[in-house]
């Protein structure tokens, strides 16, 4: 397949390459930069064996499946998103904002992260001028293509012009909600693309709201970015079904680190959700993108609890006697509370830690 006469002059000597292999070729070496970007972000939660943990990312359903059966280069920017968490997480903000530019860059998807990274920057007062990282090292990443001699028109307004790819689908395979719809009712389904994007933009709103109210330690603050993935990915209209990729990743890296086994499984329903639809969209039918759509949701919702329902004294300093919180629920709380300490007359007295 020659390559198209707009190419770029440098990008020539690839024609000597057949091109399915250089796509091949990209899309495995990004899931290799987002395993050392989850290497990096394990170590900034204390992980253990953060090497063999992060070689494990390789093996997941949803990476293996983008990269070697679908060929796309999604993790490109999964790894950028993941290395602008963990900046999150070290209070390094500036340099979160340039990889969430980077990310960008890459793909449009990365916002689907946004509403994470703008409750982190108005919970802690990031000053506005390093807010401008995000928009600089985009217009830098823009360079080389036009040194290369892309017309500056086109390269602007790419993101632009994707957009209405797709336009009469409500959903394209992904394990959400609207889905579902698309399933039981496909002819109407499409007329819910203004519902779809109200209730996204709502939820978005009141997830950067409540997440200046409610603490975390540092493995919630990754449970919570990949809540922000799940709640975009899953309300917003036109979504596909490797758009969950981010949130597979973040909430693998919060099993991992908690360790627990309620933590693990949640994990696991993401994985399942991302698993079914992308094999779903490989010809096995809506079934199997409708099996997964109903995981994502579980998944989402059990995800949700700390914001949905957070302890009544969200007060930072000092001890509460509040008792531990039970059920399923209880068990995957991001909320991180320290072990009891004795308290008078034998009690237990559980302790909130500071916010990471």
């Amino acid at each position: 397949m020659p390559l198209s006469p707009q190419m770029p002059a440098p990008a020539i000597w690839l024609e000597w390459l057949d091109p399915m292999s250089v796509v091949n070729l990209i899309a495995v070496a990004g899931t290799v930069a987002l395993a050392l970007a989850a290497y990096r972000l394990l170590g900034t939660l204390g992980v253990a064996r953060r090497a063999q943990w992060a070689a494990a990312i390789l093996t997941l359903p949803s990476a293996a499946f983008n990269a070697l059966l679908m060929g796309q280069c999604d993790a490109i920017y999964v790894a950028a998103c993941v290395m602008a968490v963990a900046m999150a997480i070290e209070r390094r903000h500036l340099a979160m904002f340039v990889w969430c530019g980077i990310a960008i860059a890459f793909k449009a998807q990365a916002a689907l992260a946004a509403p994470f990274f703008l409750a982190i920057a108005i919970r802690r007062r990031v000053p506005f001028h390093h807010w401008l990282a995000a928009p600089a090292a985009l217009l830098a990443m823009m360079v080389p293509a036009l040194l290369a001699g892309w017309p500056p028109a086109d390269l602007a307004t790419i993101y632009f012009r994707q957009a209405g790819t797709f336009s009469g689908d409500i959903a394209r395979n992904a394990p959400n909600i609207w889905s579902l719809a698309g399933t039981i009712s496909p002819a109407y389904a499409p007329q819910l693309f203004g519902l779809a994007l109200a209730a996204a933009l709502g939820t978005a709103a009141t997830y950067v709201a409540r997440m200046q109210v409610v603490h975390f330690d540092k493995a919630g603050l990754v449970g919570m970015a990949a809540l922000a993935v799940l709640l975009s990915a899953g309300l917003l209209p036109r979504m596909h079904e490797r758009y969950f990729l981010l949130a597979d990743i973040l909430i693998f890296a919060f099993a991992v680190a908690k360790g627990t086994r309620s933590a693990l499984t949640l994990a696991a329903l993401v994985q399942l959700g991302s698993a079914a639809a992308i094999i779903g969209y490989f010809g096995l039918g809506a079934p199997l993108v409708a099996l997964g759509a109903v995981c994502m949701i579980a998944a989402t919702w059990i995800a949700a609890q700390p914001l949905i329902a957070p302890h009544a004294n969200d007060n930072r300093d000092g001890s509460h006697r509040i008792p531990p919180p039970h059920g399923l629920r209880g068990t995957l709380s991001f909320d991180m509370m320290s072990a009891p300490v004795a308290g008078p007359r034998g009690s237990k007295v559980y302790v909130w830690e500071q916010d990471a």
